[in-house]
């Protein structure tokens, strides 16, 4: 796996779990409202975006080379959305369930204690699965910037390209013309025109 890729997986994981050694599950139920919000948008713009990347195909004349860089690059990029959006519904599921478990997870007991080192309780457990949750999405965030300027700068590289060959296939077009059609010249061209005699 490549080094970004797990840096994306392990970092949500530590900040879950510094979030449920440090933080109480109050403190992401106060902000259930927030997170509810921010993911619901996320996801509803993640739907819109879906349906343009895959019109994106609709490009000018493409060679079979940039016609398959295109295709390529277009399917790793529905491939992420559909992986974030799906982290997002994750996320926004966690947040909601964790919120409503809130009273039931305050009156158990903790889970497990180590004498010497830690105790789990299942209110930091609950609190593990929703930080890390969405710090999983906002993680993948990153990616999402990315990946719409990648496909920006790929169209445009694509669109300079099919400019630059139509604008050569009228230039062969037309010194093709000019050598197919004879020069037209005046009927009495070649003529041999004799001085008047006195």
């Amino acid at each position: 796996m490549k080094p970004m890729k797990l840096l994306g997986v392990f970092t949500p994981l530590l900040l879950g779990a510094a979030a449920a050694a440090w933080t109480p599950l109050s403190f992401w139920f106060e902000m259930k409202e927030g997170l509810i919000a921010f993911l619901g948008f996320l996801a509803a713009s993640l739907v819109q975006v879906m349906p343009m990347t895959a019109n994106f195909l609709q490009s000018e004349k493409l060679s079979v080379p940039e016609a398959e860089s295109l295709t390529r690059s277009l399917t790793r990029q529905q491939h992420y959305w559909v992986g974030l959006l799906s982290a997002t519904i994750v996320a926004l599921v966690a947040v909601i369930v964790g919120s409503g478990l809130r009273s039931i997870v305050d009156a158990a007991g903790p889970s497990f204690r180590h004498e010497w080192f830690i105790t789990i309780s299942w209110s930091s457990v609950v609190t593990f699965f929703i930080a890390s949750s969405v710090s999983f999405v906002l993680v993948k965030m990153v990616g999402l910037f990315e990946g719409m300027l990648g496909l920006h700068r790929l169209r445009v590289e694509l669109v300079i390209n099919a400019a630059k060959r139509e604008a050569a296939e009228k230039t062969a077009v037309a010194q093709r013309e000019v050598r197919l059609v004879p020069p037209q010249l005046p009927a009495e061209y070649g003529a041999v025109i004799r001085a008047p005699h006195h």
